[in-house]
């Protein structure tokens, strides 16, 4: 990310989001409360987002953003949004079975947390996200009443959660704790990665659990979605945000200990999520790993 300006990719997803809600054929899979906040920050972001937030909401845009989709990563808008419906599906899972606490690494505009606190009322939760991309979130959340979510603002490219941050907002490490890093590792380098899931480790009491994505290595140890084209190895090499960090399921069991793995959802469990997907493109390369200590 270049570290002056927001999350590009954060960004783009949140368009992709206001998208999809506006499509009736897949409004269901992202909520109201989630497009609105994501409209809400490319509304406060800048004059260009502003603006492409009303193209997104256009029925005129949907055809484009199809052919821009063929021509990118075929699958990528219905992979963001069941990926979202998957993890948010576990999360609530485990605050429903007893955990009080939700850490979202890198949450770029993610609105899972503001909705959860709705549905909680005594879970508590953390976004820590680089400052650049949380100020803007921070600019859009301040009208909606989130009181149960505290913001940190760490660049987790150069540390790990900030042990003492966390606690002095209300964390616990003696409660169990829902961790999620969505979309994130894939842009720190493997000792990153290593540093950050055994930081989170000495922060969570026996019980916790961690869902977070991955990118499969494919042949030759190449890091990207099965039919992503050249166009997006160019956008994020430019965007300063290419992927550097990817594994095999195999590998993934011993690099994240003590975490210990539970589940790998891959793109033909997000298909099953719903029973009229089994003809829909949905991009293949990016895994959600579930994993507990």
């Amino acid at each position: 990310m270049q570290h002056e300006q927001a999350s590009r990719t954060a960004l783009l997803i949140a368009a992709s989001l206001v998208l999809l809600h506006h499509d009736a054929k897949y409004s269901r899979f992202v909520s109201k409360a989630s497009a609105d906040l994501c409209a809400r920050v490319l509304e406060k972001h800048s004059a260009k987002t502003r603006l492409f937030l009303k193209i997104v909401r256009q029925i005129w845009f949907r055809p484009i953003a199809k052919f821009i989709e063929r021509i990118t990563i075929p699958g990528i808008l219905l992979h963001y949004a069941l990926r979202k419906k998957c993890i948010g599906e576990l999360v609530r899972s485990a605050l429903a079975s007893g955990v009080a606490q939700v850490v979202i690494l890198g949450a770029g505009f993610d609105p899972l947390s503001s909705e959860l606190q709705q549905e909680f009322s005594t879970a508590l939760f953390w976004e820590i996200d680089h400052p650049a991309t949380q100020c803007h979130k921070v600019r859009a959340c301040s009208e909606i009443g989130i009181e149960r979510v505290h913001f940190i603002a760490v660049d987790l490219s150069a540390a790990g959660p900030d042990r003492e941050a966390l606690i002095s907002n209300g964390f616990d490490p003696a409660k169990r704790t829902f961790w999620i890093a969505e979309g994130l590792l894939m842009y720190f380098p493997a000792d990153i990665v290593s540093s950050l899931m055994k930081t989170a480790s000495t922060l969570s009491a026996p019980g916790s659990e961690f869902a977070f994505t991955f990118m499969e290595k494919q042949g030759y140890g190449q890091l990207r979605f099965d039919s992503q084209t050249k166009l997006v190895d160019s956008w994020l090499r430019r965007r300063g945000e290419p992927f550097l960090w990817g594994t095999t399921r195999s590998e993934l069991a011993e690099f994240i200990r003590p975490w210990r793995v539970i589940r790998f959802f891959d793109h033909n469990d997000l298909r099953d999520m719903a029973s009229d997907l089994s003809d829909e493109i949905i991009a293949k390369g990016e895994v959600i790993c579930l994993a507990v200590i």
